[in-house]
């Protein structure tokens, strides 16, 4: 935490930073509009799910990480999934089609429902504020009072009515899809600078994969779209607006626009795309992510974020899963799916996003972890890298650290991504004094000793940076948010990507001290 000689002053501007912060992740409007498509119910069964136990996970690098690069076969597809009964798969990430899913999914909506005592129950972590420091008592009713079993089983019964009879086929759509390629949500000026800079470091990897651009309406202009296609040689636009997507979705106008990203992925024309968000920098080419021992075999490439999902968040139980202790949140600065896998999974997760983002919102934070409980719900394990984020930031000469960014990690090792989403949090006059003063925003680094033994919590937390650091600091200066794992020792920055701050440099990461 920040030392106490630092000013009273900045304490009402740091409240007001966290509360704007809680407020654009938990605020949203709703509806957007369904296409309703008849799904075939099926009898009830018992459930035969049986997840794996915390002792069967530690043997894995992380939930849903094969490790050791072996590929499972397929699971066979049914002939015809409406003459099968109804069939809980256990390992459901291996089935080879979306509409493998098929019986699967009338299994899993006939499942038993899980009460909110028994979700959290295989949780049992010693000090909540160093799991999950993004829910406030004071803010949030259920996590001070468990909701009835009742409300839960109201709302799990919404999501199975909708897997149930809403989903719209893949059969219907599978032509629009082909290839791989990466998606980025952006649109207004700020954001387009920043997808300049993630343009040209994926030039300077020597990338060609394709990307399309998703907006909302007339946010993206036509000069815009001349400026950034004269940069890449395959980039394409989508406006998420527009009647011939097949994801209707909405607008918040200034809050923001998590729901975008789901929607920009569902109807993405590639088949395999790459959600990347405009401020995540790759550091090596993402092609090879492809073409992992994970991806290949499950299908999806989900990064964990920083913090967990509290043992009493209703969430658990709404998607009749049990609480993981070897678990962290998404985090979707970055992610892979196969929609001729998982084309129905994308549309839960969208649904929970989009039509029910008021009462998901409640107790997720904007689209990531829609993803996450989407499979989850679906009784469908995805992949992911064995190692943990690792933040990376600035120190002062006081050792105060702003942990600004996340190093996001390739399945197969290495560095993968930079993401700075709390880059856009600091002000100006703090960003010019650290490149010209004290060698750039890429300093230092934090990573966990534990970061592939995921059953140990470390200690971690978002706080403010007034920058009393800072020389001639201006009176009303903003305050930042900043990332830190409390008791890490912050490590050079060239030992985990070296000669990045030059990169960062040279392909333009410095376009805010220019505006």
């Amino acid at each position: 935490m920040p030392p106490s000689n630092r000013p009273s002053r900045v304490f009402a501007a740091t409240i007001f930073i966290f509360l704007i912060f809680f407020i654009f992740h938990h605020v949203r409007q709703v509806p957007a509009e369904a296409v309703d498509t008849y799904f075939p119910d099926a009898s009830r069964m018992e459930p035969d799910y049986k997840p794996l136990s915390d002792e069967q996970h530690s043997s894995r690098p992380f939930f849903g990480s094969p490790g050791a690069g072996v590929l499972a076969p397929p699971v066979a597809e049914p002939e015809d999934s409406s003459e099968v009964k109804p069939e809980l798969v256990e390992n459901a990430y291996r089935l080879p089609t979306a509409d493998s899913f098929r019986t699967h999914f009338r299994a899993v909506t006939q499942l038993q429902g899980m009460s909110v005592e028994e979700a959290k129950s295989s949780c049992q972590w010693p000090e909540m504020s160093e799991v999950n420091f993004q829910f406030l008592e004071n803010d949030h009713e259920w996590v001070k009072q468990d909701p009835s079993d009742a409300e839960v089983e109201a709302q799990r019964k919404k999501w199975h009515d909708f897997v149930d009879n809403r989903l719209v086929p893949y059969e219907d759509h599978k032509s629009r899809f082909e290839g791989r390629g990466i998606v980025i949500v952006a649109g207004n000026e700020q954001s387009l600078k920043r997808v300049k800079v993630v343009l040209r470091a994926l030039k300077k990897l020597g990338s060609n994969l394709p990307i399309e651009i998703h907006y909302w309406a007339d946010e993206m202009t036509e000069d815009y779209k001349e400026d950034i296609s004269a940069m890449w040689p395959e980039l394409a636009f989508n406006d998420l607006s527009a009647p011939s997507n097949v994801l209707k979705t909405n607008h918040d106008g200034l809050f923001i626009n998590y729901q975008l990203k789901t929607a920009a992925v569902v109807n993405s024309r590639f088949a395999e795309p790459l959600l990347l968000d405009s401020d995540n920098i790759p550091v090596m080419d993402p092609t090879s992510l492809f073409e992992s021992s994970v991806y290949r075999e499950y299908g999806t490439l989900f990064w964990p974020d920083i913090a967990r999902t509290r043992p009493n968040n209703p969430i658990w139980s709404v998607t009749n899963t049990r609480c993981r202790t070897y678990e962290y949140e998404q985090e979707s600065g970055q992610m892979i799916v196969d929609k001729r896998r998982y084309w129905y999974h994308l549309q839960l997760a969208a649904w929970m996003n989009n039509e029910s983002g008021e009462y998901y919102n409640r107790y997720l934070l904007g689209d990531k972890d829609t993803f996450r409980f989407a499979w989850h719900a679906l009784r469908t394990e995805y992949g992911s890298p064995s190692k943990w984020l690792t933040s990376v930031g600035t120190i002062a000469d006081d050792g105060f650290y702003c942990g600004h960014s996340f190093a996001q990690y390739h399945p197969d090792g290495g560095v993968a991504f930079l993401h700075g989403g709390l880059i856009k949090t600091m002000a100006k006059e703090v960003i010019k004094w650290q490149r010209d003063s004290r060698g750039g925003v890429f300093q230092v680094y934090k990573k966990s000793d534990y970061d592939e033994q995921h059953f140990i919590n470390v200690n971690v937390s978002i706080k403010a940076d007034p920058a009393t650091y800072l020389p001639d600091r201006p009176e009303n200066l903003a305050v930042a948010l900043c990332t830190d794992f409390h008791q890490v020792t912050a490590r050079p920055m060239d030992e985990l990507a070296s000669g990045f701050e030059e990169t960062f440099r040279e392909i333009g990461g410095y376009w805010m001290l220019d505006d």
